[in-house]
Order: C-alpha cells, then sequence, then structure tokens
C-alpha cells in the first residue's frame, strides 16, 4: 500500500508537470485591460509636431511630411478614444464592488454628482485569468430596464512560464455600440460601432491594435467603414495602415461612387519613416498611388506618385524603406 501511494504521488507529479504550472487566480480588478494596455506609440517628439503643424498648408520638400501628420494624428485620435472606453471601466471599478462571488462581480449602480447618466459594470470569470464584462448605462433616475450595454469585452491576462500574472499584458477585444451611446444624456448621436483587438503579450514584445469601424453620419442610410490595424515593437519599428471607403472626388457632382483608399506607414525607433497611400475602383479608371518618406525630424525627403501633375522630389534611395508597401 505504501508502495501504491508513492507511485500515485509520483504519477500525480509527473501530471502536474506535463500540464504546466498552475496559472495564478486573477482578482477582478486586476482582470479588466488597463488604460495603456491598447495604446500604439509614435514617437513622442513625432506627436508634438503634429500638434504644431496641424494648420500646415502647401508642402514642399524639407517641410513636415504630410503623410506623417496624417499617421501620427490618427494614432493620437484612435488612442483617444482607447483612452475613454478602458479609463471608464476603471473609473467604475475604482469603487468597491457591490457583489463579488468570485465568479461574477458588479459594480454600480454609480452615478457621479455631476453625471446624468448611471452606471453598472459587470465582469464574468471565465478561467483563473481571463474575464469577460460589460459596461451598462441608462439615463439617471430611470427604471432599470432602461441599462443598455454600451461596452461589451473580453480579457485575458498573459502569465509568465511560471503561470504568474503579467498585469498590463494580455490580449482581448471590446466592442462599443453607439446606438446604444446615443441614447445617454449629453452624448453624441453616432450610429454604428467600433471592435477593438489588442495585444501586449511582455515588455518586450510588440503591442498589436486592430479597430474595425462602421458609423453612420447623419441622415446616411450607408455606414462609412474603415479599419486601422497598429505594430508597435517597444522602442523599436513601428507600422500603421489604414483603409476606408470615401468618394475622393466629392467636389465633383457628376461622381459619386466610393473608391477604396488605404495608407501604410512604417517607422524605425528613430522615427524616420516611409508612407505608401493607394486608391482604387469607384470612379478612378485605374489604381492612384503616392509615397513619401520622412527623415528623424520628420521632414520630407522623398515624394513621388502615379500623378503625373503631382510635385515630386528626392531618391527612394535615401528612405528608411526603400520600397513601397501598400496596406492590404
Amino acid at each position: 500500500m505504501k508502495n501504491l501511494k508513492k507511485t500515485l504521488s509520483l504519477l500525480a507529479s509527473l501530471s502536474l508537470a506535463a500540464c504546466g504550472a498552475p496559472i495564478e487566480t486573477v482578482s477582478f480588478k486586476d482582470g479588466l485591460p488597463s488604460k495603456e494596455i491598447a495604446r500604439v506609440d509614435a514617437p513622442k517628439s513625432a506627436q508634438q509636431r503634429v500638434d504644431a503643424m496641424a494648420g500646415v498648408g502647401q508642402q514642399a520638400l524639407g517641410d513636415v511630411a504630410g503623410t506623417w501628420l496624417v499617421t501620427g494624428g490618427t494614432v493620437l485620435v484612435v488612442n483617444g478614444i482607447t483612452l475613454w472606453t478602458l479609463g471608464s471601466l476603471h473609473f467604475v471599478a475604482g469603487f468597491e464592488p457591490t457583489s463579488d462571488d468570485g465568479n461574477t462581480a458588479v459594480w454600480g449602480p454609480h452615478t457621479n454628482e455631476w453625471e446624468r447618466t448611471t452606471w453598472k459594470l459587470t465582469a464574468v470569470r471565465t478561467a483563473p485569468n481571463a474575464f469577460r464584462y460589460t459596461l451598462e448605462a441608462k439615463a439617471k433616475g430611470t427604471a432599470d430596464t432602461e441599462y443598455a450595454p454600451v461596452i461589451t469585452g473580453s480579457h485575458t491576462v498573459a502569465v509568465d512560464d511560471d503561470g504568474k500574472a503579467l498585469r498590463g499584458y494580455g490580449e482581448g477585444q471590446f466592442i462599443i455600440d453607439y446606438d446604444k451611446a446615443a441614447r445617454l444624456p449629453t452624448q453624441e448621436s453616432k450610429r454604428g460601432r467600433a471592435t477593438f483587438r489588442y495585444t501586449r503579450p511582455r515588455e518586450t514584445e510588440a503591442t498589436t491594435v486592430q479597430v474595425d469601424l462602421s458609423e453612420f453620419s447623419g441622415d446616411a442610410t450607408r455606414p462609412t467603414t474603415a479599419s486601422y490595424s497598429y505594430s508597435q515593437v517597444p522602442g523599436g519599428e513601428g507600422s500603421f495602415e489604414f483603409s476606408a471607403d470615401s468618394n475622393i472626388h466629392w467636389f465633383e457632382p457628376g461622381k459619386t461612387a466610393l473608391e477604396r483608399w488605404s495608407i501604410k506607414s512604417r517607422w524605425l525607433a528613430s522615427g524616420a519613416g516611409r508612407a505608401d497611400v493607394r486608391a482604387t475602383g469607384g470612379d478612378l479608371t485605374g489604381p492612384s498611388t503616392v509615397s513619401e518618406c520622412w527623415d528623424t525630424r520628420f521632414a520630407s525627403t522623398f515624394l513621388d506618385g502615379s500623378d503625373a501633375t503631382q510635385q515630386k522630389w528626392g531618391a527612394a534611395s535615401s528612405c528608411a524603406f526603400t520600397s513601397p508597401s501598400y496596406a492590404r
């Protein structure tokens, strides 16, 4: 019997080793994605230049690159949406939960004195380090049946080789439902939704963010669709892609078809980089392209395009990336 117990103990040990170390159970508060987890940073000096040069008009050789302004400006806008969304989660979760049975935690209802909106956050554990969450809201003073899910998402906290949680790192997604948000007091009447997917595995690995937008403006019956994609290695190379269906001939009454236009930007840790722009379909008879490079000061060093009337300068051989690469 004694030998049997030893054998069973050994088998249990081998079984645990084969399955890997047990994963640490993460608290609900640490299981929500941090405000920084889905942020992608362009070089800091570039962001400062974007703010300072927002009114740039005609561009010339040596001016701040126009395609970099588009890149840096879009990074700031999307990061702003991310900050607002995840900041809202952490604001509500900053209070003590109303209930927590280990599998489900609820915060709220909570209403700020200066707001006309009541919030409630619910998180459900799906694994020791994984969670689903819903942020609901309603107009202050209305019935609980008026709660609407404004933000829904899921998040898995990264773990190291020993199963210990790497707080502030992980992967997941969240969806903003603008139709539901528009019902709330003081919110803009935007319709549609935005879906964010992100991965931030470890401190030394690349952060990636994918954003898909489908929005209606005014009384439009056809949504404006767009797709953003980012990748940033800490202290290293980064890339950005943006694609959208838009009428680039809006100033010509006879041309109303939508073209597919996209921009793909790549940059080194120094800040030097390249952007390649392409438009296809719609009222175009063929693809239209523009390529631009910038130096470490974000000044344009190279510009070329398919339009014979477009300004052109510099040599592609001087670019951080010498060959074009277009968004998918």
